[in-house]
């Protein structure tokens, strides 16, 4: 979700307030923005971060922004991706 060709189609929960350590939308997961980490679940709440970039490899092969000059280019240009973490390195 940070990186420069995949930021722009990332899906964002519209209720959650980034960073206020809080579930403000109620489902189980804090500051889950992106989408979740159901390995660490409360441990790293809201950080669905993969360990060895496979899943930004995959993401970015599935939804990379095309046509701005940087990386790579996905086969979906504008996708939404969500960040699921759920395998563990």
């Amino acid at each position: 979700y940070t990186h420069p060709d995949l930021a722009q189609n990332m899906w964002r929960n519209p209720g959650e307030t980034p960073g206020d350590g809080l579930d403000n939308d109620g489902n189980g997961y804090v500051d889950d923005v992106y989408g979740i980490n159901a390995i660490a679940g409360a441990a790293q709440p809201g950080n669905p971060m993969d360990d060895n970039n496979h899943g930004t490899h995959v993401a970015g092969t599935i939804g990379a922004v095309g046509n701005n000059g940087t990386g790579v280019v996905g086969v979906a240009w504008t996708a939404k991706l969500m960040a699921l973490k759920f395998l563990a390195s």
